[in-house]
């Protein structure tokens, strides 16, 4: 979506989340560990609704766009960052003004740049050591099928492989 301002990229990504949890097509906001597991692809991207910074847009990361996200009990296998061997993974739920670190600004926000309109969502937190170093990613499942990653300003939504070869 390069060159496509803010606010469309967001109704873009919002018109393509339509049918979570208030349409019944929604992911439980109490949804376990074992919801998220299985094999997800990037379905699309925007720029973070709350990135401000100048003379810039950042741009997602090819190598996510184009490999598939494998999460199972132990481990995430996917791009770079994504990817973890021995990875610990604990679920929660958070409002809309919770997701992404609180960087949600508001509801209103979620459902427009977003397409998330539920109450609560469910959140799997990835924990892991490499080199020296912590990592821990916040997946927010949106739909049974259909989770987001904001990562380096850019929020990437993820299809559940199955999901989309039955579309």
């Amino acid at each position: 979506m390069k060159g496509i301002p803010i606010a469309v990229a967001g109704v873009l990504l919002a018109a393509c989340s339509q049918g979570g949890a208030a349409s019944g097509g929604g992911a439980a906001a109490d949804a376990g560990v074992e919801a998220f597991m299985g094999t997800w692809k990037v379905s699309g991207n925007i720029v973070a609704p709350w990135f401000t910074g100048p003379g810039f847009n950042p741009q997602p990361d090819s190598e996510i766009l184009s490999t598939p996200l494998v999460l199972t009990a132990t481990s995430a296998k996917g791009a770079g960052i994504l990817a973890c061997s021995a990875a610990t993974f604990t679920a929660a739920s958070a409002p809309p003004e919770g997701l992404f670190e609180g960087n949600v600004p508001d509801r209103a926000v979620a459902k427009s740049a977003l397409g998330v309109d539920q109450e609560q969502i469910a959140t799997l937190e990835q924990s892991c050591t490499s080199g020296g170093r912590d990592i821990v990613l916040s997946y927010h499942l949106v739909r049974a099928d259909r989770m987001l990653l904001g990562l380096d300003n850019i929020v990437y939504q993820f299809d559940r492989e199955a999901a989309a070869a039955m579309q």
